[in-house]
C-alpha cells in the first residue's frame, strides 16, 4: 500500500492537453498576444507556460475528464484513504483550478515562472512534498518513466508500444488504462464528409447553364467540388479548434472529436496546414478566379470564427453567403456565366436556411438567457423565425419573377412546365420551418435534408420537372 496516490493532469486526468487548449484560446481571444507568444518560447517553456497562464482564463469545469482515472482515485480515497496530490507540468494555477474543481486532492504541484515541471524536475518537486514516503503514481508520457522507476506501484494512460515495453522492464504492479479510441475513424468524422453535400452548388451554375454535360465543364467543376471540399474541412477544424469551451456547453456538439477530448488537439493542427495544402493543389489547377473566390470564402470564414460569429444577424449574412460563395466558385471553375436570377435566389433561399441554423440553437437553449458563443438571446428567436420564413418565401417569388421573362424562353424549350417547381419548393421551405418550430430538425437543414426521404422525393420531383421544361 502506498503512502501516497499522485496523479498527472494532461491526457491523464483530462482527456486533452491544456496547454494547447489555452494556446488556441489566447489565438481567439487575444491574436496579438497569440504572435507574441513565439518569443516567449525563447525564454524556455516555464515562462511561456507562466505568460498564457496570465493571458488566458481557464475554465475547469469545461474540460473532459478521464472518469477510469477518477474512479481509480475515489477508490484510493476510500480503501486506503491515502492522500492524493495532483501534479503537473501544467502551470501551478491551472493546476490549483482542477483540483479545486474535482475536490478529491489533497495538494496540487504544478510549474512556475521560473521551473517546468517535467520528469525529473516533477519527481524533485514530488519529494520536497512527501518526502521518502512511498507513492503510486498515474501517468502518460514517457517522461512519466522518471516517477515510475521511484513509485512503489504504476498506472498506464494509454501509452504506446514504446511505453509499454519499459514500464515492463521495471518489474512493478501495474495498471493499464487503454481508452484511445481509433485516431482514423476520428479524423474522419472531424473533416465531416457528410457536409461535403453543399459542395455540390459548384455544380449548378453548369447545371443552369445546360453544360454539366460537356466532358471539360463537369470535370472543372468535380475539381472545384474537391476543392472546396478540403477548404469546407480546413474551416471545420479550424472553428471546432477556436470553439472547444462552447461546444462543451452544447447539447450535442459536446460530442464531437475535440470537443471530448477522443481526438488530440495535436492532430488538429496538424491536419490544418494539409488540408490548405490540399486546396491550393485543386485551386493551382483550375482558373484563376476560382482561387480567388476559395481565398474570399477561407478569409470569410475566419473573420466569422474570430469576429462574427457573436454579431447578431452578420453572423446569419455571413453564412449565407457561404453557399452563394459555392455558385460563384463553380462559375469561376468551369468558366460559366451565373444568372443574376439565380444569384438573388440563392441569397435569400440560403439566408433561410441559415435562420433555420440560428433558430434550432436558440429554441434548444431554453434554459439559458443568452446562447454559448453567439449573440443572441432567448427572446430573439420569434425574431430569427419571421426572418427565415418571410426570405424563404419571398425566395420563391423570385423563382416566379423569373418565369415571366424572356431569358427563361430562350433557355428551356417549354418553360411553362418550370412552374411546377414552385409549389414543390413552396412545400419543403414552409415544412422545414414547420419541422424547425417542432424542434425535429438537425443543428444543420442541410444534413437533415440529406437524411430526409421527403426532401429526396421533392429533389427528384424538381429534377423531372427540368428535364421536361429542356
Amino acid at each position: 500500500m502506498s503512502d501516497y496516490l499522485v496523479c498527472d493532469l494532461d491526457n491523464c486526468l483530462i482527456k486533452t492537453d491544456a496547454l494547447y487548449e489555452q494556446w488556441l484560446s489566447l489565438l481567439k481571444r487575444k491574436p496579438l498576444f497569440f504572435l507574441l507568444s513565439f518569443l516567449w518560447l525563447f525564454k524556455g517553456k516555464a515562462y511561456f507556460k507562466h505568460q498564457l497562464a496570465n493571458h488566458t482564463a481557464f475554465h475547469p469545469q469545461l474540460i473532459p475528464y478521464r472518469e477510469d482515472v477518477l474512479q481509480i482515485i475515489k477508490a484510493y480515497r476510500t480503501d486506503q484513504k491515502g492522500q492524493v496530490i495532483l501534479a503537473s507540468a501544467s502551470p501551478q494555477v491551472w493546476v490549483e483550478a482542477v483540483a479545486n474543481h474535482i475536490g478529491l486532492f489533497d495538494q496540487s504541484i504544478g510549474s512556475t515562472e521560473h521551473k517546468n515541471l517535467k520528469g525529473s524536475q516533477k519527481l524533485l518537486a514530488l519529494r520536497e512534498v512527501i518526502g521518502s514516503k512511498t507513492f503510486t503514481y498515474i501517468g502518460d508520457h514517457i517522461a512519466d518513466l522518471n516517477l515510475w522507476q521511484h513509485s512503489s506501484e504504476i498506472v498506464a494512460v494509454n501509452p504506446s508500444r514504446i511505453l509499454t515495453t519499459k514500464i515492463q522492464a521495471l518489474q512493478k504492479p501495474t495498471q493499464i488504462i487503454q481508452d484511445k479510441k481509433t485516431p482514423w475513424k476520428l479524423l474522419l468524422k472531424q473533416i465531416r464528409p457528410h457536409q461535403w453535400v453543399k459542395n455540390a452548388l459548384v455544380f449548378l451554375p453548369a447545371l443552369a447553364g445546360h453544360k454539366l454535360l460537356v466532358p471539360e465543364v463537369f470535370f472543372k467543376s468535380l475539381l472545384a467540388f474537391a476543392g472546396f471540399s478540403l477548404s469546407a474541412s480546413f474551416v471545420y477544424v479550424l472553428n471546432d479548434l477556436l470553439d472547444l469551451p462552447s461546444d462543451r456547453n452544447h447539447h450535442t456538439k459536446k460530442k464531437r472529436p475535440f470537443a471530448s477530448g477522443n481526438l488530440p488537439i495535436k492532430w488538429g493542427v496538424f491536419l490544418l496546414p494539409l488540408l490548405l495544402l490540399g486546396t491550393s493543389i485543386f485551386a493551382f489547377l483550375l482558373p484563376l478566379p476560382f482561387a480567388g473566390w476559395i481565398a474570399t470564402y477561407l478569409i470569410l470564414n475566419i473573420a466569422y470564427s474570430f469576429y462574427f460569429k457573436q454579431s447578431v444577424i452578420v453572423d446569419i449574412i455571413i453564412l449565407s453567403m457561404m453557399y452563394t460563395l459555392r455558385i460563384f466558385a463553380g462559375s469561376a471553375a468551369a468558366s460559366v456565366p451565373v444568372s443574376e436570377w439565380l444569384l438573388s435566389f440563392s441569397t435569400l433561399f440560403f439566408f433561410s436556411l441559415a435562420c433555420v441554423k440560428r433558430y434550432t440553437e436558440i429554441i434548444r437553449s431554453k434554459n439559458k438567457i443568452t446562447i454559448d458563443g453567439r449573440g443572441y438571446r432567448q427572446i430573439d428567436y420569434p425574431m430569427v423565425q419571421s426572418l427565415g420564413v418571410g426570405s424563404g418565401l419571398i425566395s420563391i417569388l423570385i423563382i416566379l419573377l423569373y418565369l415571366q421573362g424572356g431569358e427563361v424562353r430562350a433557355l428551356y424549350k417549354n418553360p411553362q412546365s418550370l412552374w411546377y417547381a414552385t409549389p414543390i419548393l413552396l412545400f419543403w421551405v414552409s415544412r422545414i420551418w414547420l419541422l424547425t418550430n417542432r424542434d425535429e430538425i438537425h443543428d444543420d437543414p442541410v444534413v437533415f435534408a440529406v437524411k430526409d426521404k421527403v426532401s429526396w422525393i421533392c429533389l427528384l420531383i424538381l429534377g423531372i420537372v427540368f428535364g421536361l421544361s429542356i
